[in-house]
């Protein structure tokens, strides 16, 4: 194989950064000077978004997404209503353009380094609604103290593997996850009891929750994918006792929850810490199960390629920070049991 030229192998670009440069390698014929424009619109969906993220001009970006689309011989970004959507292609490349974006900084960076106060970076984190409501606030706050120049984007998890979960372009993971596979990495956050909730004048509920009750109310399951663990276990918990139960509504969203039990016969299984915020939204009870259930174990999953990245260890380090204090603060027995 003959010897790649150094003007080849090293190049300045600047027609996407407008005078901005940004050192690149071609390889085997392959441009890669497009890279960065590459990644900052799969990650922003929006020229206007990457163009500021990069910091040049829309019409250098817009060069760059035309320069992209031949190469790739796809669009890339399509119009969906308003907004911009990645097409499958896109989605597909998303991490692998993200992870190769870092290592080519991390290669022409002697010591590579992520300095929150001065950072603009762009988190992209999957969480169930309910996980963005205990979390998110207090990680906004951290933000405000440490990194104001950082932005998060939230995304619901709609998927059921794990793979699945962490590609296109998500950063991170936060939820209930069980048989993580090679190449992703996870690290326990807290748990949580089981409990159940019904509304508050419920006339078949008393102070407690019998099995025959239990077993004879319609069930609403909450949950952001439709085989649920928690599902599972309750359905394998019932059987093992010869009883079982009707689910007559799934949902995905905890905040569409409370209304629909308050004003329904329905009984919901979740965890504690659910149950704390449904109350605070609608008249319902909060009862200990009839049956035992395993408590609901949170983890954030993210992929090995990204274990020594400075920046993605920055944000793990802060919500793993995060559920400690919450949980010191708010014991799980007492989450239980306090409504």
């Amino acid at each position: 194989m003959p010897a790649m030229r150094a003007d080849d192998a090293v190049s300045c670009f600047t027609d996407v950064t407008n005078g901005v440069s940004l050192f690149s390698m071609k390889l085997a014929g392959i441009d890669a000077n497009l890279l960065a424009a590459l990644d900052a619109l799969l990650r922003e969906k929006s020229v206007t978004r990457a163009a500021r993220r990069l910091g040049v001009g829309q019409p250098a970006v817009s060069h760059a997404l035309s320069r992209l689309r031949d190469h790739f011989k796809d669009e890339l970004l399509v119009l969906n209503g308003r907004d911009y959507a990645l097409t499958p292609r896109a989605e597909k490349l998303a991490s692998v353009v993200s992870n190769a974006t870092r290592a080519l900084s991390d290669v022409f960076e002697e010591t590579p380094s992520f300095d929150a106060a001065t950072s603009s970076y762009r988190f992209v984190v999957a969480c169930s609604d309910l996980f963005g409501v205990l979390v998110i606030p207090e990680l906004l706050r951290t933000l405000k103290r440490e990194a104001e120049n950082v932005e998060v984007e939230l995304r619901a998890i709609v998927a059921t593997s794990k793979e699945s979960i962490l590609s296109g372009g998500v950063d991170l993971a936060l939820g209930v996850f069980e048989d993580v596979p090679a190449g992703i990495n996870q690290q326990s956050l807290y748990e949580d009891p089981a409990v159940c909730v019904v509304r508050a004048d419920h006339e078949q509920v008393g102070e407690r929750i019998t099995l025959e009750v239990y077993g004879r109310l319609p069930h609403l399951e909450i949950g952001p994918v439709a085989d649920a663990i928690s599902e599972l276990y309750i359905d394998r918990a019932l059987k093992a006792l010869g009883q079982s139960r009707h689910v007559t509504l799934r949902v995905p969203y905890y905040l569409v929850a409370p209304h629909i039990l308050e004003h329904t016969d329905h009984v919901a299984t979740l965890s504690a810490s659910g149950a704390e915020i449904l109350t605070q939204m609608a008249r319902l009870r909060v009862l200990e199960p009839p049956i035992a259930l395993p408590a609901y174990r949170y983890s954030q999953i993210w992929q090995n390629s990204n274990n020594d990245d400075r920046a993605h260890s920055w944000l793990r380090e802060r919500i793993a920070g995060i559920c400690q204090r919450r949980s010191l603060a708010y014991p799980a027995a007492e989450r239980a049991t306090s409504s």
